[in-house]
């Protein structure tokens, strides 16, 4: 299965001191916490939990993981999330723990030759799909294994790069389950 998992900061009202952080929705500095919220790969809510502002996804998916673990048990699940859970040594401790990894890479990378990039298209989720996508393996510096980037290529020439532990999705599923991240920003709207 897949999970997406994204944090949101809110704004906090209660009676203890908790440090401050900018709050988007009011533009201002104030007393603030992130909830990590866990959506399944329709959307819907599996898990929120609720940390100090500021703990960043890459401090907060290994507690959270550790949360899912023990409600899945040993089964093996994708985590997907975006670049504020970069972190090659958080992914070689997620692949070790039984999690695939799925995000945006985060940083200056190569860009991938045009003459790699090939047409892709399938149905998923009832939704036909078309992609212009390369496919190749990466080793990122501090992470062990072999890694599989898929990368985008958008009618502007803009080239997206998702880092995957999945060797056995298409690459056409691989950009899809990313890019359709919508699903869980649907569900906090």
């Amino acid at each position: 299965g897949f999970l997406y998992v994204d944090g949101h900061v809110r704004a906090y009202h209660g009676s203890r001191e908790i440090p401050k952080t900018h709050v988007a929705r009011t533009r201002i500095a104030m007393p603030a916490t992130t909830d990590y919220w866990l959506n399944d790969a329709h959307g819907e809510p599996v898990l929120v939990l609720t940390a100090q502002a500021n703990a960043g996804l890459v401090k907060m998916l290994p507690p959270v993981l550790a949360e899912i673990r023990k409600l899945l048990g040993d089964r093996r699940v994708t985590v997907v999330f975006d670049r504020g859970g970069w972190s090659p040594a958080l992914f070689e401790k997620m692949i070790a723990d039984g999690f695939d990894v799925l995000t945006y890479r985060k940083g200056r990378s190569r860009k991938v030759a045009r003459r790699a990039f090939a047409d892709h298209t399938a149905t998923l989720d009832g939704r036909k799909i078309a992609y212009r996508l390369a496919d190749q393996r990466v080793r990122l510096r501090a992470c062990k294994p072999l890694l599989r980037q898929v990368t985008r290529l958008s009618d502007n020439g803009h080239q997206t790069q998702v880092i995957t532990s999945r060797t056995d999705l298409a690459a056409v599923e691989v950009a899809f389950r990313m890019f359709e991240r919508w699903k869980q920003e649907n569900f906090f709207k």
